[in-house]
């Protein structure tokens, strides 16, 4: 120890940084020599393991005073080492039972650790051999638990132009024969900087980085081919992953359709690649508010893949699971846009497909609302089973139990059931008597209550503390006043209609 405080007060020299490695190597190697010679006899490892751990804190204090005072690029090989080294003790796993971690990590947040790590990051070359492709990884992990222990980091990452640019380059090119985990650690980073702000789905999607068609040459690979390994199959869930996000920006959707995208979608869901369930997730974001691309979703010859989808025509999920479900639910996504979007021919030819076959896709609209609402029913009932010895709790927590039940209710299918009733309302109503006067027969067939309609667009949901607003409508986005009121109009006509048939009561 008092080597260390002679060193504190000389300060930090290469000669000084060489001795306390050179030192710590053998107190490593003298505690593992005893270990080995006395493997029960706790007492004589006590005193070497409290040399070495107070000989390994002052080396991290040192290296972490070096990241800052140091020109990386003239000791990237040192750099690599403090890298490896805080990889492996800042995990928010392993720092959940270690004393004294609070301490530690909050001097790094204070310091903006992450800004040299990037700047490391950037500078070190992978292809210089495993220390340098190591070293890669370990800056990789360490900005990825730096962003789970202090979400600020990832804010300030988010508008980091050059490390955006890097994270594209690197999902696009492979450094390894076998498993290359950064590539794929390069992603998973890139999908986490997205979903944190705005802000960064701007500019990655923007002409300046050109997310959007980064991200599409990544996937357009895999047209002809399906992922090979885990590595290839991990990549393309991040990048599909981050054009979904990039996809909540209006402006990125239209660039998403310009570059083709939305035909390299149709062709991943015709061939039926071992991916076309992500496909149809993307294509359900890419055509949200977006008349272009529908358009060009109905003139790429794309109703036809998406109707057999809808008939479980080919398809790989299987019946009653979650993957089932999602595909359900992003199939009616791009159906409801395509209603809600399309006009003229291309409008026609989406009517048209209802039509055809004697109904038999409106039909399976009613089958899957007859089904997703037996769900959301079941749930609730599961819940109301599971809280019935709970009905004496405060207004407060019988509000917050009302909250949850809808939750459980809306994930278990009542999500679905709203943009299957929401469809229904617009085939009513666009000009078509046949298809009308079919709707409300097969309803009536198929037993369908309109008060469940009514209740799923614009009503309330009755849960065993208390009744509580369920309206589609109200919660509907902020911007959506035209599409609340135009759906208020259609649920009127359609109820309308459906008394004056005589069918309903």
């Amino acid at each position: 120890m008092d080597s260390m405080i002679e060193d504190e007060r000389e300060g930090i020299t290469g000669f000084t940084l060489r001795r306390h490695v050179s030192l710590l190597e053998k107190r490593l190697l003298r505690n593992q020599q005893v270990r080995l010679e006395y493997p029960n006899n706790p007492e004589r490892l006590r005193s070497l393991v409290v040399c070495v751990f107070c000989a390994i804190r002052y080396r991290i204090q040192t290296l972490v005073c070096f990241f800052f005072i140091c020109d990386i690029s003239s000791h990237i090989d040192i750099a690599i080492a403090t890298l490896t080294v805080l990889a492996e003790l800042i995990d928010p796993e392993a720092l959940v039972n270690l004393s004294g971690a609070e301490r530690f990590l909050t001097a790094l947040q204070q310091q903006s650790f992450h800004i040299p790590c990037v700047s490391a990051l950037l500078q070190i070359d992978e292809s210089g051999g495993e220390l340098d492709y190591e070293g890669a990884r370990s800056a990789l992990e360490l900005l990825e638990s730096l962003m789970e222990l202090f979400p600020s980091v990832a804010g300030d990452l988010s508008c980091n132009r050059e490390l955006l640019l890097f994270l594209l380059r690197r999902m696009k090119s492979s450094k390894t024969v076998e498993y290359d985990s950064n590539r794929v650690h390069a992603g998973e980073i890139l999908c986490i900087l997205l979903q944190h702000s705005d802000d960064c789905i701007k500019l990655v999607g923007g002409s300046d980085i050109d997310g959007v068609e980064k991200l599409l040459r990544i996937i357009t690979v895999f047209r002809k081919k399906d992922p090979e390994g885990v590595e290839e199959e991990e990549l393309v869930e991040n990048a599909f992953q981050c054009l979904c996000t990039l996809m909540l920006i209006p402006s990125n959707r239209v660039t998403f359709g310009k570059l083709q995208g939305v035909h390299l979608l149709i062709r991943l869901m015709k061939e039926r690649r071992s991916i076309y369930q992500l496909a149809i997730t993307l294509l359900d974001y890419a055509l949200m508010d977006c008349p272009e691309n529908c358009t060009l979703f109905v003139t790429g010859m794309g109703l036809k893949c998406v109707f057999s989808i809808l008939m479980r025509k080919g398809v790989r999920t299987k019946a009653g699971t979650d993957e089932e479900k999602r595909e359900d639910e992003h199939v009616l996504g791009v159906l409801h846009s395509l209603c809600s979007h399309c006009t003229g021919t291309e409008l026609a030819r989406v009517l048209n497909k209802f039509i055809e076959h004697k109904y038999e896709k409106m039909e399976r609209l009613i089958e899957l609302h007859a089904k997703y609402t037996a769900l959301s029913r079941a749930a609730g009932k599961k819940f109301a089973n599971r809280s019935s010895s709970s009905r004496s709790l405060s207004s407060a927590s019988q509000r917050n139990d009302s909250n949850e039940e809808y939750m459980e209710r809306y994930e278990a299918g009542l999500s679905i059931c709203q943009l299957v009733d929401c469809i229904l309302l617009r085939l009513y109503n666009m000009g078509n008597s046949n298809l009308s006067s079919c709707m409300l027969v097969l309803l009536h067939n198929k037993g369908v209550e309109m008060q469940d309609i009514y209740d799923n667009i614009s009503g309330e949901l009755s849960t065993i503390y208390t009744t509580i607003t369920i309206d589609y409508l109200d919660n509907l986005y902020e911007g959506a006043a035209d599409t609340r009121e135009k759906v208020d109009r259609l649920l009127k006509s359609f109820l309308n209609g459906a008394i004056d048939s005589g069918l309903f009561t």
